[in-house]
């Protein structure tokens, strides 16, 4: 089985940006189709390695027009960050 490539999530960063949009966590991740106790695990007081993929997602949907929200903003992950809305790259 391939391994699942995953970072440690700012917890309180995600936290402020969700906040910040006006949500409370429960509500964010039922607008976004998250459980809540993804976001929970997140945002709680020991966030756990998470899946690139979940914090791709995330920071797509708390990036605003004005305020661009990329992956390394959000987590430990100073990988690809160009890949925009959770859009894998595919080999020619």
């Amino acid at each position: 089985m391939p391994d699942i490539p995953t970072a440690l999530p700012d917890r309180v960063k995600v936290r402020a940006l969700i906040k910040g949009r006006g949500y409370q966590i429960d509500g964010f991740a039922r607008k976004i189709g998250f459980r809540p106790v993804t976001l929970y695990a997140i945002t709680g007081r020991r966030a756990r390695p998470t899946s690139l993929q979940v914090l791709r997602r995330l920071a797509a949907e708390l990036s605003t027009p004005a305020n661009p929200v990329k992956v390394s903003d959000i987590c430990d992950w100073t990988g690809d960050d160009d890949i925009e809305s959770g859009a894998e790259k595919i080999p020619a």
